[in-house]
């Protein structure tokens, strides 16, 4: 199984470019492909993008802002999962739990209200497949875009903190239901300054310390 991932910055503009979906698809060469900030809603879905042959879509949508976020996996037809999720809650689950992962952990509504699980499952972040192995044992592919904020925003970078927190319990309660699980997309995080566009100022808003900074002993020396 080959998988690869990609922040496509709008699904539309990166068919223009390859001429359509289906051969950036097939230029990709991959099994599993997810992309994310789609910035296309469920009504402007077009069957050239939904629709493609050899290929399964699983999409999530921004329910709040047109050309915003989003998020789809593109499973071959020969990788196809059994069963595939919107959302990391669960609230966004059709009544029909045999097409849904399931494995929510009972702490989501000891934390959280009901309202502020669909919130955070609002802006079309997640989407979740499960793919049985040869080995007869099953791995749950979690495609996500976590948002983006800074502490000048105190509001989303609140929503950004309960996002990971979300994000974190349910794998762990998947892993501890006895699944295999990959976490691929855009985290929305830097592990170092160099990795930031804009170091300097990030350093001042964000929570970057040096206090617990990892050291590499092959590089730093003897401790």
């Amino acid at each position: 199984m080959k998988l690869l991932t990609w922040n496509v910055n709008g699904i539309r503009a990166a068919s223009i470019k390859s001429k359509s979906i289906k051969l950036l698809l097939d230029s990709l060469d991959a099994d599993i492909i997810c992309l994310q900030e789609t910035k296309i809603t469920r009504n402007l879905l077009t069957t050239d993008i939904g629709n493609i042959d050899e290929y399964l879509a699983f999409f999530s949508f921004s329910k709040k802002r047109s050309g915003y976020s989003g998020v789809v996996t593109y499973c071959k037809k020969s990788c196809c999962p059994v069963a595939a999720e919107e959302g990391i809650t669960g609230v966004l689950c059709s009544t029909e739990k045999t097409q849904s992962i399931g494995y929510y952990p009972t702490s989501f509504h000891d934390e959280f209200t009901t309202q502020e699980l669909k919130d955070l499952d609002s802006e079309g972040r997640v989407i979740i497949t499960e793919h049985k192995l040869e080995d007869g044992r099953y791995l749950c592919i979690v495609n996500v875009y976590c948002p983006k904020a800074v502490v000048d925003n105190k509001e989303r970078y609140e929503f950004k903190m309960k996002f990971y927190h979300l994000l974190e319990m349910r794998c762990r309660h998947l892993e501890k239901a006895g699944k295999h699980v990959m976490v691929v997309g855009d985290l929305n995080v830097s592990h170092q300054r160099i990795d930031h566009c804009d170091p300097h100022q990030d350093r001042k808003r964000a929570q970057h310390t040096d206090t617990y900074r990892l050291v590499s002993t092959t590089r730093g020396g003897s401790p």
